[in-house]
Formats: C-alpha cells, structure tokens, sequence
C-alpha cells in the first residue's frame, strides 16, 4: 500500500467557479422560498484544490466557509495545512479511514468541506475510491432528486400552481424520478390562508401532471411556524397526494414536532419527516427530535459535515438504535457536494436520497456519475473521480484565483 507521508500538500487554491440554472441559451429563473427572493439565474461554488508535491490534486467547495466568513479568515486557517503530509490527518489501517488525528479534529469539524479534498488525496494516493475509505459498497447507484423547484407561480404569475408543474414535467423529462417543491407560501409572500391552499394546490397540480410513479418531496423552510392550525389544514389536503417527504414544516421544537407527527400519522402515514440541516451535535434540537421518535431522516449539510463526521453520525446514529434515515442536505453545494454525497450514499445504509440543486459546471469532468433513470452510478476510480478542465481554468479562473502556499 502507497505510504501517505510521501504525499505533503503545497498548495492550496480557493476559486470562484460560476454557472447557472438551465441549459446554455435556455436559462431559467429560479424562484422565491418562504422565506428568501428569488435564487435568479446564476449560482457560485468556491472551488478549493489542494495540490501535492506528488503531483495529486484534491477538490472540494468552500461555499461553506465563504457564505459566513472573509477569504482572509479561511487563508489563515488554512496556512497551517501547508507542508503537512497525508498521513496526517486520518489514521488509515487497511484501506480504511479509522480515526482523526485530535490535532485537526477542530479545523476538520469547522470545515467539514476540507475532509471531502483530503478523501480525493488520499483515495487517489492509495488508489482506492473516496467511498471505500469508509466501509464497503451497499449500492452501485444513489438516486438523486431534484431541488429547484421554488415559487415558480411567483416567476410566471399568470400559470398559478400550474407554473410549478410545468418546470416539474420538464425535470422529469430530463431524468429525474423524485423532486422536491419548496412551500411554505404562508411564512411571507401570501396571505397565510390563501399561501396553504397555494401550497396544497401546488402538490395537486404536480401530482396530476407527473403522475404516481414519480417522489414528491416537499420543504417549507419553516413557513408555518405560529400557524399550527393552517399546518394541520395542509398535511390533511395533501393527504392522498402520495407525498414522499415533509421537510422544515416549521422551526424545530418537541411539541410542534408532536403534533406533525400525529397529523401525518393521521392523514398521510407513509409520509417521511425530516429535517435537521444545520445539525451540528448532540446539543442540537434534531438529537432530542430523534430521541423522541419525532424525526424519520437527518439531513446535516454534506459540505458543512465532510465524510468522516458524517460516518460518525450514522454509527452514533446506528449505536443508539434509532431509526432515523441519513439524507443529507446539498443545495448551495452543487457538482462537488453531489458527487460526494454519491460517495457517501455508497457505503452508508441509512442514505436514503441526494439532493440535486441541477446545476452543472463546464469546467468540471466526472464521467463514471452517469445519470439514468433518477440515480447516478458510483464511480470505481480512486478519490472522487472528478477533474478539471486545465485549459478552461487556466483560460478563465486561474486570474481569480487565491493561492495559500
């Protein structure tokens, strides 16, 4: 087996990386959540490689990082990794990554994205797939759904709910088998009466136009907090709509999440509960939720998390004998965050979907993520088996470029 202590990082880049909503010529406006205007047309990952003397390259996106803090203050934190080998971060025994070395236990929880670039390193370095660092193979496919389904009715006022199923029969056209519909109309935009029989009228119309075979998740960002009743009015409309999913109904706490439960057990039972993408612990809401039976997924941010702490929930998650699924949260994480998500889904048995915010970037390359029917294949190369296209960089980014060396 390759030794990691040959392998010492040099340098390390953090790039603005830009794309956008639909295909080129033919771009779409993605619309308002309960809370936030629209998303619009241009989406940005932070793309961090950390380059060896070897001659290895490991990617990831600081999105994380940047969205609460300065490029300086990353730059700093990030000094200290120059010169370090690979052998120093993980212990490694058989191909696997057993332990964190307490030394960059803190840095690696804060930024979690950095564990995905250094899984790619040392995937590539011991010739083995990121996922394989974590355990074995329980599928050769993870299922993806789509995410950018918004307040499309607010884009296109004169479709009504049906401007939101227009873009739903366009996603499935295009592959996808599951799609999420962001609700929550009450929370801002709507009257609070009129936004739920918006919300229940969107499902119905998206139902209709796709039909049974295809998952319908959705999410309100919260928009029925204070408004319990009006909540209860929407799990019964939706009550034979086939709703895969109900995610961040309102903000999270026992009793509200008491009285979910018992609707959902009362209108619509097969339906999933979930939430929980700013978990951060076990002082966090979202343990107590899983305590109390309340919650049928976690869904942590994957970039916020990185691999190993996530592998770590799913065992303390496994150790304490719960049975909350694992479905991680990627929108601002886009194409790096998915195919690690991919990886993770991989190997991990409570995984249940990857979130798919739909964006693609020209200048990244992953070939072995074939997308057919829904699900993305799960490549075989070492690391994340995805690279970039030097030329295009060179020629567009490389001139934003930061350089911590």
């Amino acid at each position: 087996m390759a030794d990691l202590a040959q392998h010492t990082i040099k340098k390390i880049t953090i790039t603005p990386v830009e794309t956008h909503f639909g295909a080129p010529g033919k771009t779409r406006i993605v619309g308002r959540n309960s809370k936030s205007e629209n998303y619009g047309v241009h989406q940005r990952e932070w793309l961090l490689q950390a380059t060896t003397n070897s001659g290895l390259t490991g990617l990831s996106n600081a999105r994380p990082a940047m969205n609460r803090g300065s490029m300086e203050g990353l730059c700093n934190d990030f000094q200290d990794l120059i010169g370090r080998s690979l052998s120093d971060f993980f212990a490694v025994s058989g191909g696997r990554v057993s332990d964190i070395n307490p030394r960059w236990a803190d840095v690696i929880d804060r930024y979690g994205f950095l564990d995905v670039a250094l899984f790619d390193l040392i995937g590539q370095a011991l010739g083995r797939p990121a996922h394989s660092l974590l355990g074995d193979t329980v599928r050769g496919e993870v299922e993806g759904y789509d995410s950018s389904l918004y307040f499309q009715d607010l884009v296109n006022p004169g479709e009504g709910a049906n401007a939101v199923a227009i873009e739903a029969a366009e996603a499935v056209e295009k592959g996808w088998r599951a799609l999420k519909l962001k609700l929550g109309r009450p929370g801002k935009w709507f009257e609070p009466n009129a936004g739920t029989r918006r919300d229940i009228e969107v499902v119905e119309s998206v139902r209709a136009t796709v039909g049974d075979d295809i998952k319908i998740l959705v999410d309100a960002n919260n928009g029925y907090d204070g408004r319990l009743d009006l909540l209860e009015e929407f799990v019964r409309g939706i009550g034979d709509l086939n709703v895969y999913w109900m995610e961040e109904m309102m903000t999270e706490e026992i009793p509200g999440y008491q009285k979910l439960n018992e609707w959902r057990d009362k209108y619509t039972p097969n339906t999933l509960i979930v939430d929980g993408e700013s978990y951060k612990g076990r002082d966090t809401i979202y343990w107590q939720l899983m305590e109390q039976g309340l919650l049928d997924a976690i869904q942590p941010d994957m970039l916020h998390m990185g691999f190993w702490q996530y592998h770590r929930l799913a065992q303390k998650i496994e150790d304490s004998g719960y049975d909350t699924l694992i479905a991680p949260h990627n929108y601002n994480a886009a194409y790096l965050g998915l195919r690690a998500d991919i990886q993770f889904g991989a190997v991990t048995q409570r995984f249940v979907i990857a979130e798919d915010s739909t964006l693609d970037f020209d200048l990244y390359h992953g070939p072995e993520y074939v997308f057919k029917n829904g699900k993305y294949a799960v490549p075989t190369s070492p690391g994340l088996a995805v690279s970039i296209d030097q030329n295009l960089y060179n020629s567009v980014y490389k001139q934003h470029e930061t350089v911590i060396s």
